[in-house]
């Protein structure tokens, strides 16, 4: 099984010739009779703990992180009821705190119609995933999102100009006080449209590869959002709570106006149908990670991860019916946090609710 297994990550374009040896290959083994667990050194090396620990399958199950633990659930206990292998990749944490990426392999191992064994693989494909995949991904992906942002420009600008002009034709000593409260939201949300539409524009003018990033002050920034969906926010009664124990991040300001607005409407979209949304922003220091991490709750109606664990950040990807659901917000939210540096986890449990961690990238030298 180790040489097809090698060899068809050959094949299929996984590894070269020139750099066959250097992804490290690990395998292992689960006795289901004995409870027994076996693995081959490089098991301890990629998940860097000692070699004198007890091999032990809840060891590398504990290592992947959210969705990726769903997926590889889901992937097991599939291989327990029905002998179906898997084959994956996956984001792991090392015991020294390091994320890297694994391609996972494994099948279940029948006899006389008793399941007698599970067995797989573990390749590090960290350097291959970052250095090859990621940045020919990347670059397909900003180079559609940079066509599709001049087409999108152009034409919300449009409508964002017409929705100003229409605000100011309104004869205000015509409306009483309720109305005018509301044709002021309204010429407040168009007037922050027709920013953030600007602001796009010149990023598109400028044919930038990389988004300049500046300081920003999160309890701004959010509160920019908040008057952007103030209608929103105010129909369905949201409550929203801040705690920014660290103010501030170094970070392009279109990207996390972004963040925060895909956010906050999904916990609105995706709020249960017999209570407000509740909503809980806040940010502290990780000193183990050496970086700032945005912690993001709702009350909502959660996420079924062993079910869609591979489709929340995917592009197009849903898991419900509600309107309005595209499958774009939270891809959009990946890909920004991830083209800085940074990388984002969920935990969500369905009628309870979701938590969204955003890890910047960690500071280095004191900057």
């Amino acid at each position: 099984m180790n040489l097809n297994f090698h060899n068809g990550l050959i094949n299929a374009g996984v590894l070269s010739a020139d750099n066959v040896n250097q992804p490290r290959l690990a395998h292992w083994e689960h006795d289901v009779i004995s409870n027994v667990d076996s693995w081959s050194d490089a098991v301890f090396d990629i998940l860097e703990i000692p070699i004198n620990t007890t091999p032990d399958h809840n060891l590398i199950f504990g290592s992947y992180r959210e969705p990726y633990l769903g997926m590889m659930k889901a992937a097991v206990a599939k291989a327990y009821e029905s002998g179906i292998s898997w084959d994956l990749e996956l984001e792991l944490l090392t015991a020294n705190r390091h994320v890297i990426w694994v391609r996972s392999y494994g099948s279940a191992v029948i006899e006389n119609d008793i399941l007698v064994k599970v067995k797989g693989a573990l390749m590090d494909i960290d350097a291959y995933r970052s250095n090859s995949v990621s940045h020919s991904l990347l670059k397909q992906q900003h180079k559609k999102l940079s066509s599709f942002t001049h087409i999108l420009t152009h034409n919300l600008r449009n409508y964002a100009h017409n929705i100003s002009m229409l605000t100011e034709l309104v004869e205000r000593d015509q409306l009483d006080a309720y109305n005018t409260g509301i044709l002021d939201k309204i010429a407040s949300v168009s007037g922050n449209l027709t920013e953030t539409i600007e602001q796009m524009t010149e990023i598109v003018q400028a044919n930038e590869n990389v988004m300049e990033s500046e300081i920003l002050n999160f309890e701004a920034a959010t509160q920019h959002v908040l008057n952007v969906l103030v209608a929103e926010l105010d129909l369905h009664h949201a409550s929203i709570e801040t705690d920014y124990v660290v103010p501030d991040i170094l970070f392009p300001k279109l990207y996390l106006n972004s963040i925060l607005m895909n956010l906050i409407s999904n916990s609105v979209k995706y709020k249960k149908e017999t209570e407000s949304p509740e909503i809980l922003i806040s940010t502290y220091f990780d000193g183990d990670k050496g970086c700032i991490i945005l912690e993001y709750q709702d009350n909502g109606i959660g996420i079924d991860l062993e079910r869609h664990g591979d489709k929340i950040f995917g592009l197009f990807k849903t898991f419900t019916n509600r309107p309005g659901s595209n499958g774009v917000g939270l891809f959009l939210v990946k890909t920004q946090v991830e083209s800085q540096g940074g990388y984002i986890v969920a935990e969500s449990k369905p009628n309870v609710g979701t938590i969204f961690r955003i890890f910047f990238k960690p500071k280095k030298n004191g900057n």
